[in-house]
């Protein structure tokens, strides 16, 4: 029943895809990030009983806060990302918001779980998907949850829009973000978040700005045009392109695909960290997350 209701769904985004530019068919979804991302691999001697692992709070790995995208057929990211904070009675303080950093490419609200509801929903629609609309027909597909159903009429106000409802229990094989892209998204996090801790260093990346600013920069560096094959195949992947996008390469081989030992920058001898998608520039984590490599 589910496998078919899958592929009715499928057809039926095929059938309207010809009538749309690709820049037009959109996916979004939201995919939960924990404050402190934790390695699930471990090293033990066989037969050892117990196998400890080491984080700097376990209150943070229990805490979440949610990531949301857009992505096209034409393999591009579309519009800022949304970040939803998770805070105590799901508000900021003034402080706080007088202080929080600020991106292009980052729109930031919070609740009290993390999670979205149907009023940040229609947050997201105004600040991120709205603005990111550029042609008068557009389709848009995202899941079938009831804070952003259909009822509440969010995106009536958006002239031209044609949403659809992925089925129930079908995201895992046919939302093209949940089955590729997330893992993909959080491939820098986990290397920053595994690289403090390896070496010990004294950054908090959970704080709200340090998280603001890492979602900025992964959203800047999966932009470049070097992955658009890669978004393009999980489209393919989830059934709604015919023709296989041909090779690409992961956020894995571009970023972290690399044997330099030290930072390109002049007269930094920091280890080496990440390369930049765009200037294949290897950078140390001062010169990437400190200084805001942005392109």
């Amino acid at each position: 029943m589910i496998t078919q209701s899958a592929n009715n769904f499928v057809k039926e985004v095929q059938n309207l895809i010809p009538m749309y530019n690709h820049r037009s068919v959109l996916n979004t979804d939201q995919t939960a990030f924990e404050f402190e991302m934790h390695s699930s691999r471990t090293l033990s001697f066989v037969g050892e009983k117990s196998t400890l692992a080491s984080v700097r709070s376990t209150n943070k790995i229990s805490h979440r806060y949610t990531v949301q995208q857009i992505i096209n057929l034409a393999g591009q990211i579309v519009g800022p990302v949304f970040v939803c904070l998770q805070e105590k009675n799901g508000v900021m303080g003034e402080r706080v918001r007088k202080n929080l950093f600020r991106a292009d490419n980052v729109v930031t609200s919070c609740s009290a779980s993390g999670k979205l509801t149907t009023s940040l929903v229609r947050y997201w629609t105004d600040k991120c998907l709205s603005p990111s609309i550029s042609h008068s027909r557009t389709l848009l597909l995202s899941d079938a949850w009831s804070g952003q159903g259909n009822q509440h009429g969010l995106y009536d106000k958006i002239r031209g829009l044609k949403r659809l409802e992925i089925p129930l229990k079908t995201t895992s094989k046919i939302q093209p973000l949940d089955t590729f892209f997330h893992r993909q998204w959080k491939v820098i996090a986990r290397r920053l978040y595994d690289r403090i801790l390896l070496d010990d260093m004294d950054m908090n990346a959970t704080e709200r700005n340090n998280i603001l600013k890492l979602q900025s920069l992964i959203h800047n560096q999966i932009s470049s045009s070097v992955f658009t094959p890669m978004i393009k195949y999980a489209w393919f992947k989830a059934g709604y392109l015919d023709t296989y996008p041909g090779s690409f390469k992961t956020v894995t081989e571009v970023c972290f695909g690399f044997e330099d030992l030290e930072c390109h920058v002049r007269g930094c001898s920091s280890s080496s960290f990440i390369r930049c998608s765009y200037c294949s520039c290897v950078l140390c984590i001062e010169h990437f997350f400190d200084s805001y490599h942005l392109h």
